[in-house]
């Protein structure tokens, strides 16, 4: 069995409608060119040549008659109307870019503020990458403490923290001396 999918539709009804267009257009072409030959000559009956007598040449069909130009007036008219309408839509252009120019320009303020908060946020995340000093009075008097040298069992028993919080205190403060 044949399946049809939704794409295979719409695809069978563009050639259906392309068909379509083609065959409307051949239509259009071929009333613009008209008959191939005038309507006033009447058609030659059709004979073998050899009865055909001599017939008389037939006039060439009347040229058809000029049309008559607008007045100068009604053409100055249509022009200025013309014009005007060809100015509205300049102004209206005029006005759609200016609008999505000033939309542009927001956009490209805001991306540049973007960019402006990420590299701010990415140099203080470098910043950050350093030990920042601690802010409880305890640690704060525990790393004084083991930058003096001081044991991790005393640095605890002086501060009232416990021992691992001691080591880590005085291995951050190696760290930074090491810098």
């Amino acid at each position: 069995m044949i399946e049809l999918g939704v794409r295979e539709g719409i695809w069978a009804l563009v050639a259906i409608l392309t068909l379509y267009l083609v065959v409307i257009l051949l239509r259009l072409a071929f009333q613009r060119r008209g008959p191939a030959e005038p309507a006033d000559i009447p058609a030659a009956p059709r004979t073998l040549l050899a009865e055909v007598p001599a017939a008389e040449p037939l006039a060439p069909p009347a040229p058809p008659e000029p049309e008559l130009p607008p007045s100068l007036e009604e053409d100055a008219v249509s022009r200025d109307l013309l014009n005007e309408l060809e100015i509205q839509q300049l102004r209206r252009d005029v006005a759609q870019l200016r609008t999505e120019s000033d939309f542009l320009r927001r956009e490209l303020a805001a991306t540049r503020r973007d960019v402006d908060e990420l590299r701010d946020a990415q140099q203080a995340s470098r910043e950050r990458a350093e030990y920042p000093r601690p802010v409880s009075p305890q640690h704060s008097e525990a790393m004084l403490l083991a930058g003096r040298g001081i044991e991790a069992s005393r640095i605890a028993e002086h501060c009232g923290i416990s021992v691992a919080e001691a080591e880590l205190v005085c291995a951050l403060a190696r760290a930074e001396e090491g810098r």
